[in-house]
């Protein structure tokens, strides 16, 4: 195989499903949080949780998360 010979298919899929996963982990985070702040799941949100509500822990908690996976990405890149 030459240098310049592409990846096979399966080096792709593997990136891809990856990818997604990662993005599917965030959105899933990132929305779960969003639901809890509605007013239907206002008690969830209120419950304490280290000294604050659940809700705003994790509201706080999004660019961590986003920060991590961005960590985790670039480490599986190299």
């Amino acid at each position: 195989m030459s240098k310049n010979a592409s990846p096979p298919i399966a080096a792709y899929r593997s990136k891809v499903i990856f990818n997604f996963g990662l993005f599917a982990i965030f959105f899933i985070f990132y929305m779960g949080a969003a639901i809890i702040q509605t007013p239907s799941f206002r008690e969830i949100a209120s419950l304490p949780t280290l000294g604050m509500p659940l809700g705003l822990l994790l509201s706080m908690l999004i660019f961590p998360v986003s920060w991590i996976i961005i960590i985790i990405w670039f480490w599986r890149a190299k």
